[in-house]
């Protein structure tokens, strides 16, 4: 992946503090990790995160189905909310994006996350 994440953790921490559990990006079949919380690293390489990049990436190949907000955009985020974990998905093209996994009590402020976290990673280019 060409494009550096310098200080996108950082950033991430700032708005999520301790309930930050994982970042990663993926770029067509690869994908690599810019954070993981100590307490969720054994989610490295299991189910529960295949499925996730597998969801991700499905996601953004459905261009056969109309945005459900019918303005034909496509989405800015998709959100999976768990009891255990909020899942944030933020596609930057057809091929690649960015996956935020959080503990639910950082999803009070949802969009201003989104927004925010949005702009650190793709409007900076």
């Amino acid at each position: 992946m060409s494009h550096e994440f310098d200080n996108v953790v950082e950033h991430l921490r700032s708005h999520a503090g301790d309930a930050l559990q994982a970042v990663f990006v993926y770029r067509g079949d690869d994908h690599r990790d810019l954070y993981r919380r100590e307490d969720v690293a054994a989610l490295h390489g299991s189910t529960l995160e295949a499925t996730v990049i597998r969801e991700a990436r499905s996601e953004l190949r459905r261009d056969d189905d109309p945005p459900a907000d019918g303005t034909g955009e496509s989405p800015r985020a998709t959100v999976r909310v768990f009891d255990a974990r909020v899942i944030v998905h933020l596609p930057r093209d057809a091929d690649s994006g960015a996956v935020v996994v959080l503990d639910p009590a950082a999803a009070r402020n949802l969009t201003d996350f989104v927004t925010d976290v949005r702009a650190d990673l793709y409007d900076a280019e």
